[in-house]
């Protein structure tokens, strides 16, 4: 089976299109710390409320997981991946146009829902060429994140220096329709092709099947209520109550990450390094991603616990990568702290995904649940983060205590991955 998966062409064009979604997904909101200083310039809006913005287009990617997990169920992974780069491109282009910070966050709003509609559909498409080698799948895909994050933010200062804000983005924008070629390239395995739910009617069926009967003879309102906590993964974590242990310090870690993302090059601005120098700390933070999710490579789908120990290593890492941010000036040692950050703070996203993977051993419906389920938290995570550390720059001037904060956070995610489930075969 192991060697089936490997030599699959189609499964590997579905590597490629997975890779190019990640490069833009986290590449992308890296790049939105850019244009920090020049919203706040030209929309003359505080860095609290450009930072609320740009974490609610990082969050609401992740928030609608519920609604994801229904959409991987119902509509194929090939129209999701091409709806998904029209969106993108046109929350871009309609960003440049932006007047004030209501028509702004509308726009990355838009931008934020074509980078999360098709997420969970990728993960499962790749599960059900890759099961057994879902690791290398994870760690070879979320490597194009980290390549986004190397490439997208000095471009973004590329085309600010040389053609203006209003056309960088435009042109990001462009960028972001390739979205909709690599999706064209999806294709289910053809066993898959019989088995999976294609209509809405389908999938309530399967749904309705798993109702039991006293709920299938309850009011309307009580059957109402049911699919609303199935959404949102509660008989998920009610069978599987260390689900909630770990999605909780996934989102503890997305604050971290998502607060680095975003005022990484505004806080080297603020030291007062130049806007490229600036951006250049993004890149490094990217090849730090891209460093340990190679690493990762080394280590296949082996068991919970090693994958467990990964995380909690990785977050006791990121904090006190971020906890030293502070104390450092120079620029070059500002550089390695942005390595090493980017290194522990962005390779947890595959350990996370096999975890959920080992918890949740059905590859089916309550796969993709437990999936949306792990985007939402991290959506909460980003959501908080912006206006934490935004807020806490506008009232004291200073990055620190945002930077000390979620450095507690992450060390409160290493010992909530501590947990372990009731019955551990893993």
């Amino acid at each position: 089976m192991e060697h089936s998966e490997l030599k699959s062409v189609r499964g590997w064009i579905v590597i490629a299109s997975s890779f190019l979604f990640t490069f833009f997904q986290l590449g992308s909101f890296k790049a939105l710390g850019v244009f920090v200083p020049k919203f706040q310039e030209q929309l003359s809006i505080g860095v609290g409320a450009i930072g609320s913005i740009i974490s609610f287009c990082g969050a609401f990617r992740f928030i609608i997981g519920p609604v994801q997990s229904r959409l991987a169920n119902v509509v194929s992974a090939r129209v999701l991946a091409m709806v998904s780069g029209i969106l993108t491109g046109l929350g871009y282009i309609c960003s440049a146009f932006s007047t004030s910070g209501i028509t702004l966050a509308l726009s990355m709003g838009l931008l934020s829902l074509g980078l999360g509609v098709p997420m969970v559909a990728y993960i499962k498409i790749g599960r059900q060429y890759f099961n057994v080698n879902f690791a290398l799948y994870s760690a070879i895909v979320f490597t194009g994140a980290a390549v986004g994050m190397m490439i997208l933010p000095p471009l973004s200062e590329f085309f600010i220096q040389t053609y203006g804000t209003q056309m960088a983005l435009i042109l990001l924008g462009a960028l972001s329709f390739n979205l909709c070629v690599g999706g064209a390239l999806l294709k289910p395995p053809d066993e898959t092709l019989t088995s999976r739910p294609t209509s809405r009617k389908n999938y309530e069926q399967l749904d309705s099947d798993r109702n039991d009967t006293s709920l299938a003879k309850s009011g309307r309102i009580e059957a109402i209520l049911h699919t609303i906590l199935s959404w949102f993964g509660v008989y998920a974590m009610r069978k599987r109550p260390v689900l909630f242990a770990y999605y909780l310090a996934f989102l503890l870690w997305n604050i971290s990450l998502a607060g680095w993302i975003i005022f990484l090059v505004p806080y080297t601005i603020g030291l007062g390094f130049p806007a490229q120098q600036a951006s250049f700390m993004s890149t490094l933070g990217g090849v730090g991603t891209l460093v340990g999710r190679i690493i990762m490579f080394a280590f296949p789908d082996q068991t919970l616990n090693s994958h467990r120990l990964q995380f909690m290593m990785l977050s006791i890492g990121g904090a006190a990568s971020i906890f030293l941010y502070p104390f450092v000036n120079a620029y070059w040692l500002f550089a390695t702290l942005s390595f090493f950050a980017g290194l522990f703070l962005g390779t947890p996203v595959p350990v996370a995904m096999v975890m959920i993977k080992f918890v949740v051993a059905d590859e089916g419906e309550d796969f993709a649940e437990a999936t949306g389920l792990l985007h939402t938290s991290y959506g909460i995570g980003t959501l908080v983060a912006g206006p934490i550390v935004g807020s806490i720059y506008d009232i004291t001037g200073s990055y620190h205590i945002g930077f000390f904060i979620m450095a507690v956070l992450e060390a409160l995610a290493a010992i909530l991955a501590i947990a372990k489930p009731k019955a551990d075969t893993c």
